[in-house]
């Protein structure tokens, strides 16, 4: 599938159930502070990046982070979602998000166990 037939309106996919334990509020481990609105402007906005026919991530810089959001674009199901790197600079001049909030994205970039 080209990146081009990639559906890119949020509603067009239903989320697996790793990507609901991941989401924000459904455990105890928030470090990848994952919102809806999030998951909004990565699939509306971001670079779209196909991993072969069944993967493709949707990338994009949300205020000094960089998340991505990843799809079967075919079962139309979000699987995933995370940072996948931090501006520390650009993200604390944002407003968007707190030290401790960074802290936390910060240690799920260097954790190396997942």
């Amino acid at each position: 599938m080209s990146s081009e037939n990639i559906p890119r309106e949020p509603s067009a996919y239903r989320p697996t159930l790793h990507f609901k334990e991941r989401f924000e509020d459904a455990f105890d481990d928030h470090r990848r502070h994952l919102d809806g609105d999030i998951v909004r402007r990565c699939i509306t906005d971001g670079e779209v990046v196909t991993q072969g026919r069944n993967a493709a991530r949707f990338v994009e810089d949300i205020e000094g982070v960089t998340y991505a959001i990843v799809v079967n674009p075919r079962s139309r199901c979000v699987a995933s979602g995370y940072p996948v790197s931090l501006d520390w600079d650009s993200a604390a001049e944002s407003g968007r998000w707190t030290e401790s909030q960074l802290e936390d994205i910060n240690a799920f970039l260097t954790d190396t166990s997942r």
